[in-house]
């Protein structure tokens, strides 16, 4: 028994957890001994197999109090807490514990043997076939284990800690961690050590609830925007606790990739085995691996910083010396993502300290947790923190049967990387948790003294989802029914505000009801992406301007500074004056679509005068805003983006809706069919009623209209609409998401801003119809989301838009070469329905090429397109690159401007090349020659169905062939692209690969976003013949 030098005590000894010495002294001590004078009933088995020891609290208690000493070290044990000092004591025992195995050589292995056939006895008792299930393992056969041994196991370098207890003792095994018997038994040894937690179950139950619960209260701290969860199982051992995670993981309905790792590669050969038995338990939604890799190194395995959401580590660290826990927690933090999540679970040192000190020694001596001392020196929280982690939760599993947690045996850790201060940061729900100097403020708004505790205390919750453009926020007051939702622009422009009245001045009771009146604010970065400041004018008519500062002061706290300015000096009237908020949870607002789903059940745009009304401001959002349009169109490079002639189709759109509408709303009367005899008497109608909540996914060539178009059918049929812009037109796009924020103040259309992940958050809710105007491989991805709830789709996709040139008089091909340029350079050929190649026949093909190149000379400086970006300029680029040799007119010589591509024939390009398999969407136009009409109708019918066809021809013959042989969504016949789009009472639409439904306009919109129910109203019941009526008789002929 050594102290050692006087000064030279280990500092970890000194100071414990403040959370652990609480526990400590709350225990009733025996005088001068640390520890209790009644120990308390084991309870798992291996609490039980070392509890029989020796009472040595009298005899420790004897030495400490010893002159000598006292003498020596009787500051410094006066300094110790119960915990260190019980530490201290099992280290000067398990000397004493060792020597007395080594003096009996093959005691210490007979005490191993007996406690693992004690285990397996006590696991048989209850229900676990712990030596039959072991058996069955080893009955495999050696070779065959050893073969999947080979295969799993990977070349890694051991930590020394590890090495001793993989060739070495650990447990009740000499050759714990690196042996099949441990192996075997693994899977009934994880189960008898739990099964006591949860009494009542099956021990296979009792050990999923535990890590259920687990696993749920680190996937709360998840937010379930999180599409796929990634996690790793530290120290998986045989996969007993992975297979729980994964199981938890599909009962939360999550999705993801689960990889349990551990060092002993006999391990992982039975977790991938008994992965293959259990397979059939696990719905799929969850992808499981086995990895032999080192927790401490994760990266050979694939995990490099921030590439998993969820980390587990069960019961691994009471294995680990104390600076090997810390380095794990450090290598966990380093995987997690920002936001992830580190879910802890082991032995509870408080617990287990209130034991005899002869168990733990013994504990120790036997190589069962050869670094137990270390891991109850352990403060696990305070590594966590200092690895980087913020501890959010530390607790102990069912709580029903443990009241406190020095009566459970476990203890629960859950831990968060915390994220950098981002835009991401402000997402979630917070609420008010203090003001400070309010008081001042009131005063100004005139809120009486009574009622000035509950403006300043009442429980007031804001939950936020902000861009860098914009932010969303959810306000709520429940004491006093305030509950608003909007979006405001981060653009420091003025917008109409959403409150009417301060909200503090609801509070004035006395003084009747505040008079609302219309109010403007406007917000900007004050320092991107952390603070943002507010501003409003006039404030509640007083004639001064408050303004609101909100920062966020960390991961978890908000704090909002208000001043009140004077507006001519801008001068500090009031404040500062403060309210901090506090986060409740990382979960995203509801969704725009749930939103308007609610709304949508409300019944609010059933009636036809709503949707009148609807009509007509969204046809005012767009005549009332053409130069502002155009002015965002031009930003984003979109051909054309004059707005102006889109405007009288959408004045025209408007107004012939609102002439048809009473009309098509009206059920629609139907005869029946029945033979007479079998007729009841009763009458049958449609009925047009609206789907829901629809999301149009628009596209960047067309970014205003194609939002528009389709958001006029959707309030026609009575829907409510989500509008998701392109996110490469952002300008445009914002331009929207501001203009239908005050076209529908009432959150009838709504605006999401963002790319894909933002339709896959809406569509997930899910939606009741998603029109998507795009290119094909999109489309498909829009498809696959929607499969997942049957959300019927909408599809507008254009293609390889083929346009037949028949023999003509000059006087015609001039006409036709002149709609095909000139459509090419005023779309820049980024339009759905542009000619996208021609098939000319051989008698004028060369008349029409020259034709052709003549319009394009003529075009000047307008050869040279802009497109909507130099990436889209790049692609188009490289469809043409190795075709220079038949480009005409001539390339232009020398470097062009990166966004820029010039309109340019290909003159009989190979077909298979990829300006002929390919829609160009781009200034290219290829030219193929022919012999005959049937050789065109024969080519178009060959290739993907186009989005429109074109056949310019005198010839009624060629009309009717391409009528009656090909198969497009539409067919124009000595017609462009315009006057495709001119009638509202012709739908518009694609075919097999260029799309399917009516979605742009007119009757056929409607129709499409409608749902046409079938009703049979009965003036008497009409029974069934296998049911309530007889079956009926045809009359006799006689």
């Amino acid at each position: 028994f050594s102290f050692g030098e006087p000064g030279s005590f280990p500092s970890s000894l000194v100071a414990s957890p403040a959370w652990m010495v609480a526990d400590a002294k709350a225990m009733s001590p025996t005088p001068g001994s640390g520890y209790p004078a009644k120990l308390p009933e084991a309870q798992g088995e291996v609490q039980k197999a070392f509890a029989d020891q020796a009472d040595w609290g009298p005899a420790l208690a004897d030495f400490e109090n010893h002159a000598t000493v006292q003498g020596c070290y009787g500051d410094l044990l006066a300094q110790m807490d119960p915990k260190a000092k019980k530490i201290l004591q099992v280290r000067t025992l398990v000397p004493l514990a060792r020597a007395a195995y080594e003096s009996t050589p093959g005691k210490l292995s007979a005490k191993r043997t007996g406690t693992l056939n004690g285990y397996r006895s006590a696991a048989e008792k209850r229900g676990v076939l712990w030596r039959a299930d072991a058996a069955k393992l080893e009955e495999r056969g050696l070779p065959t284990w050893e073969a999947e041994r080979a295969d799993v196991r990977r070349s890694l370098r051991m930590p020394a800690y590890y090495e001793a207890c993989y060739e070495g003792p650990i447990h009740s095994y000499d050759s714990g961690n690196g042996e099949w018997m441990a192996a075997f038994d693994a899977p009934s040894a994880y189960l008898l050590v739990h099964m006591h937690h949860y009494a009542d179950l099956s021990p296979q139950a009792a050990f999923d609830a535990l890590h259920e619960e687990l696993d749920r209260l680190a996937l709360e701290q998840l937010p379930s925007s999180v599409d796929t969860v990634r996690c790793i199982d530290v120290g998986c051992g045989v996969g007993t606790s992975t297979f729980s995670t994964v199981r938890s993981l599909e009962q939360m309905g999550r999705k993801g990739l689960v990889t349990g790792v551990d060092l002993s590669d006999y391990f992982i050969t039975v977790a991938k085995h008994l992965q293959k038995v259990r397979a059939s338990e696990f719905k799929g939604d969850v992808a499981l691996e086995f990895m032999h890799g080192d927790g401490l190194d994760l990266g050979p395995c694939g995990f490099g910083a921030a590439s998993a959401e969820l980390i587990t580590i069960s019961e691994v660290t009471h294995e680990m010396p104390k600076a090997v826990s810390k380095a794990l927690f450090k290598e966990a933090a380093r995987v997690l993502v920002p936001g992830g999540v580190l879910a802890y679970l082991d032995l509870n040192p408080v617990q287990i300290l209130t034991g005899n000190v002869g168990a733990i020694a013994e504990r120790i001596a036997t190589s069962n947790e050869p670094y137990f001392d270390e891991y109850l020196e352990l403060d696990a929280a305070v590594a966590m923190k200092e690895a980087g982690l913020e501890v959010v939760s530390e607790t102990w599993p069912n709580k029903d049967k443990y009241k406190t947690l020095e009566s459970c045996s476990l203890r629960i850790i859950i831990a968060r990387k915390v994220p950098a201060l981002s835009l991401a940061t402000w997402t979630g729900s917070w609420a008010l948790t203090r003001r400070e100097a309010w008081e001042p403020y009131l005063e100004f708004l005139g809120v009486p003294q009574p009622f000035r505790e509950a403006a300043t205390n009442d429980p007031d919750f804001h939950q936020y989802r902000i861009s860098e453009g914009s932010f969303f926020m959810d306000h709520r007051i429940p004491s006093k029914s305030v509950h608003k939702r909007f979006t405001a622009f981060l653009d420091d422009s003025w917008q109409d505000s959403p409150y009417a009245v301060p909200t503090a001045k609801l509070f004035d009771e006395g003084s009747g009801k505040a008079e609302e009146r219309k109010t403007q604010w406007k917000h900007a970065w004050v320092h991107f992406p952390t603070s943002f400041l507010s501003t409003m004018p006039n404030f509640a008519d007083k004639g001064k301007t408050v303004t609101l500062l909100r920062e966020l002061a960390g991961v978890n706290e908000i704090k909002y500074t208000v001043h009140v300015l004077d507006p001519e000096t801008n001068e500090t009237v009031v404040g500062p004056c403060y309210a901090f908020m506090k986060r409740t949870s990382w979960e995203s607002p509801q969704s725009f679509a749930a939103e308007l789903k609610e709304r949508f059940a409300s019944g609010i745009s059933r009636p036809l005068e709503w949707r009148l009304e609807a009509l007509e401001r969204a046809g005012a959002m767009a005549l009332e805003n053409v130069d502002a349009i155009s002015a965002a169109q031009a930003e984003d490079h979109v051909s054309p983006s004059n707005f102006m002639g889109a405007s009288m189709m959408v004045k025209s759109a408007v107004a012939f809706y609102k002439a048809s509408l009473a009309s098509w709303v009206a059920a629609q009367p139907k005869e029946e069919t029945l033979p007479p005899f079998m007729q009841t008497e009763g009458d049958w109608e449609i009925v047009p009623e609206p789907k829901g909540v629809g999301l149009v996914i628009a596209p960047w060539n067309a970014p205003f209209i194609l939002c528009l178009l389709p958001l006029l059918g959707m309030l026609a049929a009575g829907n409510l609409c989500v509008l998701k812009p392109s996110e490469t037109a952002k300008a445009t796009s914002k331009l929207i998401a501001k203009l239908v924020e005050k076209y529908f103040p009432d959150r009838t259309v709504l605006v999401v801003e963002g790319g894909p992940e933002v339709v896959r958050q809406i569509a997930a809710t899910p939606v009741d119809h998603i029109l998507f105007t795009g290119g094909g491989k999109i489309a498909k991805k829009i498809l696959a989301l929607a499969a997942e709830h049957l959300t019927p789709v909408s599809l507008e996709l254009g293609g390889k838009n083929p346009c037949f040139v028949d023999v003509s008089d000059s006087e015609h091909l001039a006409l036709f070469a002149a709609e095909i340029v000139g459509t090419k350079s005023y779309f820049g050929g980024q339009f759905c329905q542009a000619h996208d190649y021609c098939l000319v026949h051989e008698k004028v093909f060369d008349e029409f090429v020259d034709a052709l190149q003549a319009k394009i000379q003529a075009l000047g400086e307008r050869r040279q397109c802009q497109m909507i970006n130099a990436a889209h300029a790049r692609r188009v680029r490289m469809l043409l690159a190795g075709h220079e040799e038949i480009a005409r007119p001539p390339l232009p010589e020398g470097r062009q401007e990166d966004d820029r591509v010039p309109v340019t024939l290909l003159i009989s390009p190979p077909l298979d090349s990829a300006v002929m398999q390919d829609e160009l969407f781009g200034p290219l136009l290829p030219i193929i020659k022919v012999a005959s009409t049937q050789e065109a109708v024969d080519f178009v019918r060959t290739r993907p169905k186009p989005l429109v066809a074109y056949c310019y021809s005198q010839d009624p013959e060629a009309w009717a062939s391409f009528r009656n042989a090909t198969s497009s969504g539409n067919l124009a016949v000595n017609a462009g692209p315009q006057r495709m789009q001119s009638n509202l009472n012709v739908g518009f639409g694609g075919v097999g690969e260029s799309g399917f439904g009516y979605s742009i306009w007119g009757r056929a919109a409607f129709d499409d976003y409608s749902h046409h129910k079938a009703v049979f109203c009965g003036k008497s019941f009409a029974g069934s013949v296998w049911g309530a009526a007889p079956p009926r008789q045809a009359p006799s002929s006689s």
